[in-house]
C-alpha cells in the first residue's frame, strides 16, 4: 500500500460539569455539562495505479496493455472530516446505599461532513471513476453497434460502469444512544 502523505488530525473539546463546568449558563442551568464534540480530519495524497493505453470492456475480453511505467499514475489527493456530539447522563437506579449509577451516552455523529467526493478507483484507460472510455472508443462501435438495441447497451453499460465502491460513501448521519452499566 503506496501512499505517500497521509496526515490525521483530532480535536476533542468537553465540558465538565459541577465546579468543572466552563460553558454557558442559562437561567442557572448548566446546558453543556457532560457534553463534548470531536472532530477527525484526514488527508492523504493519492495512492498508486497503472496507466492502460487500450481501453477495455468491464467484461474483460482484452488484456491492456500499460501506459508508462507500473504503478506510473496516482489518483487525487482525498480529505473527510467526521463530526461526533455527543451528551453523557448519569442515571440512578434503586434507592440509599444500594443505588447503582449507569451512563447513557446520546450522539449524533457525522462521517463525511462536508460530503466530499473522494476517488478511490480509477478506470486505468481513462483515469476517472465512471467511465472506461469503451463506449466512445473507435474499435468497439461495430460490436455495439451489433448488439439488438444499441442505445440500450450503452444505457445498461454505463450503469454498469458507475461503480458506487469507486467513491467515498457520501454524508451519514447517525443517532445513537448508548448505556454503560
Amino acid at each position: 500500500y503506496d501512499q505517500r502523505h497521509r496526515i490525521n488530525v483530532t480535536m476533542d473539546y468537553r465540558y465538565g460539569e459541577g465546579s468543572d463546568y466552563n460553558g454557558p449558563v442559562w437561567f442557572g442551568k448548566q446546558v453543556f455539562a457532560n457534553t463534548g464534540i470531536n472532530f477527525i480530519a484526514n488527508l492523504g495524497s493519492g495512492t498508486p495505479y497503472t496507466a492502460s493505453n487500450i481501453p477495455y470492456p468491464v467484461t474483460g475480453e482484452i488484456s491492456p496493455g500499460t501506459e508508462g511505467s507500473i504503478n506510473g499514475s496516482r489518483l487525487p489527493w482525498a480529505f473527510t472530516l467526521d463530526a461526533n456530539i455527543d451528551r453523557n447522563i448519569t442515571l440512578k437506579w434503586g434507592d440509599g446505599e444500594d443505588a447503582k449509577t449507569s451512563n447513557l451516552n446520546v450522539y449524533l455523529w457525522v462521517t463525511n461532513l462536508l460530503n466530499t467526493r473522494n476517488i478511490n478507483s480509477v478506470y486505468r484507460f481513462t483515469g476517472v471513476s465512471d467511465d472506461d472510455g469503451y463506449l466512445a472508443a473507435a474499435q468497439y462501435q461495430p460490436n455495439i453497434d451489433s448488439q439488438n438495441n444499441p442505445d440500450s447497451f450503452r444505457n445498461y453499460y454505463s450503469m454498469y460502469i458507475n461503480n458506487p465502491f469507486n467513491l467515498n460513501a457520501p454524508r451519514t448521519i447517525r443517532l445513537g444512544v448508548r448505556l454503560d452499566f
